[in-house]
């Protein structure tokens, strides 16, 4: 083990190669270890050079995988706290997960929301200016003048759009105002701000977009889809998901029935306008056909390597009652699959799947 009189500098370059599962472990080598490892500046920097892994998020439990198709995933146990909640829905912002909990029942104040750090061993339950409501929308992010100012956006379609703002501990109400829409993917962060796709009506016909919050200026922005996709002409594409790529840009993917996988990458999300690009296609006889579930809790991927997605999909066999997830690495003429990349669960153990990245950040106070 390195010795704990070695320079500072040189530990602190140690420790970034370190993954944040075992990193947590070498705060008690001594207290300057304890005290970098806690500083704020080391757990942002620690973040930024993390990769993106998949995590699977139950009640009882959270899988995070590995980014090597063939290494089992680790395990940690979810806080007790949690054990007696439904998760319906997860996001995720800087190693914080915002958990969306249900304990069942029609009752409104039977709906909770938490916010977790699964490698601080920390949860935080977030009280409602009213009860939450089943239809809900959810937002997770951080004002760019300060990022550790974290905020939750809730949206009541309709009635009411407002912000809790953990410095504070209030909710506010915001005049950013949004037109009624359904939602058709998880909500993923980026840079503070929120993303999703969403549906709209117009004139008897559906319009997808990208809907975009930004928790700076507490504002929505739409953005636009891929024009050259057939989405709008017909109901060939059968999933669509949104995801991130290289830190700055958006990807998008989607699937036309079991002919094809289209990816799709956007240029830099600060260059202003947003355009699409198409990254690579998959047209492989066998393609894996992505389940359509409307609450899109079981489908992740994200761009692995050059021209390259990692995507995992959550498969159920009825016949044994037991749930297990696929996991694909999908190029342009080449997919290789694993079976079974997390440990079974029952049909009635819920979880989330989602795209992660872990780390030290604290659930604030």
């Amino acid at each position: 083990m390195t010795s704990p009189s070695l320079p500072l500098e040189l530990v602190e370059d140690v420790l970034y190669k370190i993954p944040i599962e075992s990193l947590v472990r070498f705060k008690s080598v001594s207290k300057d270890w304890h005290a970098l490892i806690k500083d704020k500046r080391f757990i942002y920097k620690l973040l930024d050079l993390s990769h993106e892994r998949c995590i699977l998020v139950g009640h009882k439990a959270i899988q995070l995988s590995s980014m090597k198709i063939n290494n089992a995933p680790l395990c940690v146990p979810a806080p007790e706290k949690l054990h007696d909640y439904t998760l319906k829905a997860i996001i995720h912002c800087d190693g914080l997960l915002l958990c969306k909990c249900d304990e069942g029942g029609e009752h409104d104040n039977g709906r909770k929301l938490a916010v977790w750090n699964p490698f601080v061993s920390r949860l935080k339950w977030i009280e409602p200016s009213t009860y939450y409501k089943y239809f809900d929308v959810f937002a997770f992010g951080y004002d760019s003048v300060s990022r550790d100012n974290y905020k939750i956006l809730r949206i009541d379609m309709g009635i009411k759009t407002e912000i809790y703002e953990f410095r504070s501990k209030l909710w506010r109400r915001v005049r950013a105002t949004v037109d009624e829409y359904h939602r058709l993917c998880q909500a993923m962060s980026m840079n503070g701000n929120m993303y999703w796709v969403a549906q709209t009506k117009s004139n008897d016909s559906k319009i997808e977009f990208i809907q975009s919050f930004d928790f700076s200026t507490e504002t929505f922005k739409p953005i636009c889809v891929p024009e050259e996709t057939d989405r709008f002409h017909g109901f060939t594409v059968h999933r669509v998901l949104l995801s991130g790529y290289g830190g700055d840009r958006l990807s998008l993917l989607q699937q036309h029935t079991h002919l094809k996988i289209e990816v799709w990458v956007t240029n830099k999300l600060t260059d202003g306008d947003v355009s699409w690009s198409n990254y690579f296609n998959v047209t492989l006889a066998h393609l894996p056909i992505l389940p359509y579930r409307n609450d899109c809790r079981f489908l992740a991927y994200c761009i692995h390597k050059t021209k390259k997605i990692m995507l995992w999909v959550e498969e159920v066999d009825y016949n044994e009652a037991y749930v297990y997830t696929d996991v694909y690495v999908m190029g342009e003429g080449e997919i290789d699959k694993q079976v079974e990349a997390t440990i079974r669960r029952t049909l009635h153990d819920q979880s989330c799947n989602h795209v992660y990245v872990p780390s030290l950040v604290p659930v604030p106070d």
